[in-house]
């Protein structure tokens, strides 16, 4: 699969990320299975990251890894995000990949009320942002280690179809008291700057949201 692009993960997200990737395009789900919402022309393999017998398959032979992956309700998020794509990324060496795009999370920031650029060096305090962060961490080292060009898209909260607005902070608990700022972006949105990340020869972090970061009780 010489110039294949390899989306690991075949989520909400990843799937219409492949959907829209030129061919020839590589999905991963856990049990190989295909998401109704993958397109036919994208392949299929199974990759299960918590695995003990890692088999890297037809991904050795990909030249882009694309990391969209998210846990499962009884799934650890260290092991998910840190532990399962290190093992992954210590193949670096004998693969074929020439570029690294790792779909991240603005959560990897402290929450504070103020504007953060990607040079921001803070961590957050939650634990699962923390995680965020030490999983951004280990694909630089892996990935420099490796001399394979990488990037980190640290995303808003996804919405679009299946996620509108109304579902995701309709509800009182959700919505808080109102005036907490938004930090969003559309999955069109996060599709698209995916594609750049994987043509772009840059190297970083870079963050990806809507510009409007309007009060939730005026989104509502």
């Amino acid at each position: 699969m010489a110039g294949t692009t390899a989306i690991l993960g075949a989520g909400w997200l990843g799937a219409e990320v492949a959907n829209a990737c030129p061919r020839p395009v590589l999905a991963t789900t856990r049990s190989g299975r295909r998401p109704p919402s993958l397109a036919e022309d994208v392949a299929v393999a199974p990759l299960d990251l918590l695995a003990d017998a890692l088999d890297l398959g037809p991904l050795a032979r990909a030249t882009t890894w694309v990391f969209a992956i998210a846990p499962g309700r009884d799934q650890d998020r260290r092991a998910v995000y840190v532990d399962g794509p290190a093992r992954l990324l210590a193949a670096l060496p004998g693969s074929d990949v020439r570029r690294v795009v790792w779909i991240g999370s603005t959560s990897a920031l402290p929450d504070v009320d103020d504007t953060l650029d990607e040079t921001h060096a803070a961590w957050p305090d939650e634990p699962r942002g923390r995680i965020q962060r030490e999983a951004e961490g280990m694909v630089q080292a892996a990935c420099e280690a490796a001399r394979v060009p990488w990037m980190v898209l640290r995303m808003g909260g996804l919405y679009g179809p299946g996620r509108e607005l109304g579902r995701l902070f309709g509800q009182g608990d959700r919505l808080g008291d109102g005036d907490r700022v938004t930090n969003l972006v559309h999955r069109d949105d996060a599709v698209a700057a995916t594609l750049a990340a994987i043509a772009s020869p840059r190297v970083g972090v870079v963050h990806v949201v809507d510009d409007d970061h309007c009060t939730r009780r005026a989104m509502i």
